[in-house]
């Protein structure tokens, strides 16, 4: 993919960090990596910090948006729409690949955030709105 496109945002929504793809290009200043994400003690994996924000010629292309038990629709939603506006003007991808994980739902058994598959499909939508390609 970075072969065709020299900016990449990897957008990952689930209940767990993305640690795994965030580690591959916490070096990079050519994918833009963001995970939200349940953040509690003792909750897998572990990561997942504020202050994990990449390093090198990568720092500050990484974001971590840490979320507490029991986040809902509408709290997510307008967290999720300041902060992806603000990464979408700043870095200006030219693809964006984008990850929403199932456990991210209400009643999952491994999560404990309250979202909705229409929450998952109203931020979509906005991601859209950017026009770059999925």
């Amino acid at each position: 993919m970075l072969k065709a496109y020299p900016r990449v945002l990897y957008l990952d929504i689930d209940v767990h960090h993305g640690d795994g793809v965030e580690e591959a290009f916490f070096h990079t200043n050519r994918v833009f990596t963001v995970s939200f994400h349940e953040f509690e003690e003792d909750f897998f994996p572990g990561t997942g910090a504020l202050d994990e924000v990449g390093e090198g010629v990568g720092k500050f292309y990484t974001a971590n948006i840490p979320l507490k038990k029991g986040m809902d629709d509408a709290s997510f939603l307008e967290l999720f729409k300041k902060i992806m506006s603000r990464i979408c003007s700043f870095y200006v991808p030219d693809v964006m690949v984008i990850q929403c994980g199932a456990d991210s739902l209400s009643r999952d058994k491994l999560g404990h955030l309250n979202l909705s598959i229409k929450g998952h499909g109203e931020l979509l939508t906005f991601m859209k709105s950017f026009g770059t390609p999925m």
